[in-house]
């Protein structure tokens, strides 16, 4: 495809079809011949094999700007946010990501740099191990001057009723999670100027944080193959939100002990800064995507030596109960927490 001629061409005056060539063309056409994909993007619709002791996991997710990302997000960076915080929600299954299909709704002023920019993220995603998906199709459509969206739907691979669900916890079961939480909220929190951090370390750390999530992929593969993992969800809604719709589905309860948490560094010091109301806000801001999972106690030491021999850090923090209740517990008293509510006040 022959290169633009200007950076400042928009692509109202590229126009649609080469929009979506310049889509397609970096992000299908690598590793198609051996990813099981039979008719690819291109066509009305893709056709892949999928071997018969397997099952198809499928989800979607989408971005929107300035619930997602700010307007002068980089394209780059953005790319490769869409394509984790989908990639996610395959790991919170345990399943082998393989294909997806992209939908973009873009006003006509939109830069060409831009697309090129977010396809280049995109791209860059799929290098991350356990993250080598093709790009199948997908739909490219114009909206009137406003918010840009970016929606993802991801399809993968697991063995025939192997899949990780939030329904198989357990009384008595460890609650584990992976990485650090709250650091999203409070970079998202940065952006939106409601948090003010004096540290620049502390507050690159923080946005690159909302900004780069990074799940955990082969370690969530690794549980669902060892059949570590008896529940499972990515926090992407908040950590007790999370929590409480794995216990939802698994008709039980949890007690969290908050002193157990992993936060970060810099998380710590806006914590000592700003005090336990602070936390909350860290407990319920959602888009960590870490993994949340519950172990039975006899595999605990399992489970360690192999989120160890991944280079994960995982830390449990409470137990699976009777009832339903959810439970933060704090030595100033029981933590009242929510959650992500995409349409809440």
């Amino acid at each position: 495809m022959e290169p633009l001629q200007s950076e400042t061409q928009t692509i109202a005056t590229v126009g649609e079809f080469q929009l979506i060539q310049r889509v397609l063309a970096p992000l299908a056409a690598d590793g198609a011949s051996s990813s099981g994909v039979v008719i690819g993007a291109g066509d009305d619709a893709a056709v892949v094999t999928v071997p018969r002791t397997q099952q198809l996991v499928v989800s979607t997710d989408t971005l929107v700007e300035g619930v997602h990302f700010t307007a002068d997000a980089e394209p780059f960076v953005l790319g490769q946010k869409a394509l984790a915080v989908n990639l996610s929600d395959l790991a919170a299954m345990g399943a082998q990501p393989r294909w997806y299909l992209l939908s973009l709704a873009l006003p006509a002023e939109t830069p060409v740099a831009w697309v090129d920019g977010l396809v280049a993220g995109l791209k860059e995603a799929t290098r991350r191990p356990g993250a080598a998906v093709v790009l199948i199709g997908g739909n490219t459509t114009g909206i009137a001057a406003g918010c840009r969206t970016i929606t993802i739907t991801m399809m993968g691979l697991v063995g025939k009723d192997r899949g990780v669900s939030r329904a198989g916890a357990q009384v008595g079961d460890h609650i584990l999670v992976t990485g650090t939480v709250g650091d999203a909220a409070l970079g998202w929190a940065i952006q939106r100027g409601s948090l003010a951090v004096a540290e620049e370390a502390d507050r690159a750390a923080l946005i690159r944080r909302h900004q780069l999530p990074e799940p955990p992929l082969q370690l969530a593969m690794a549980l669902q193959e060892s059949a570590f993992s008896r529940g499972a969800i990515d926090i992407s809604d908040g950590l007790v939100a999370d929590l409480r719709h794995l216990c939802l589905a698994s008709g039980v309860g949890a007690q969290v002990e908050a002193d157990r948490l992993p936060l970060s560094p810099a998380a710590r010091r806006q914590l000592e800064r700003h005090g336990t109301e602070l936390l909350t806000r860290m407990l319920a801001g959602g888009e960590d995507y870490e993994l949340l999972f519950t172990v039975a106690p006899a595999v605990l030491t399992p489970v360690r030596v192999l989120a160890e021999s991944l280079g994960v850090v995982v830390t449990e923090i409470g137990v699976i109960t009777a009832g339903s209740e959810v439970v933060v517990n704090h030595p100033q008293g029981p933590l009242r927490v929510g959650g992500w509510d995409h349409f809440g006040s």
